[in-house]
């Protein structure tokens, strides 16, 4: 991918998540509440699932974080902890190894990955989130 076909698709595939971003809204009473946080740069989310396994965030951070957040919770609607730890870790492994990934927007995610400091941004809420059920697992 050029750097002019990337900077394309981030206007196409990430400026719109950070505009408006998928459930950006707090909730009431959530079964499931994770904070993400980096100390770094100061992106900080609370990211909540609902009892149907909707999920919803609010916070602060940069774009990519942003964007990572709302793609990460629209493809996790109806995953129960565990599958979200496996989809989680796919998609991670697919960072840290350079491997495909499955669709038009997780692509862009991973190529941005390529710029200073931005790995930390488009994996914070995933791991965020792979950590927190992977503990809740193993504790029950």
């Amino acid at each position: 991918m050029t750097k002019e076909e990337l900077k394309q698709l981030f206007k196409q595939k990430i400026i719109p998540h950070q505009r408006t971003p998928y459930h950006y809204q707090r909730i009431e009473a959530p079964q499931y509440e994770v904070s993400a946080y980096n100390p770094f740069c100061g992106d900080k989310y609370c990211i909540q699932i609902s009892k149907d396994h909707q999920g919803y965030f609010q916070g602060i951070g940069c774009a990519i974080s942003q964007a990572s957040t709302s793609i990460l919770l629209q493809r996790i609607e109806g995953m129960s902890g565990n599958e979200i730890v496996e989809y989680c870790q796919q998609f991670l492994q697919a960072l840290a190894q350079d491997a495909p990934v499955p669709d038009e927007e997780l692509t862009v995610l991973a190529a941005l990955k390529h710029f200073d400091g931005r790995m930390d941004c488009i994996t914070l809420p995933w791991k965020a989130l792979e950590d927190y059920f992977r503990e809740l697992a193993a504790n029950e």
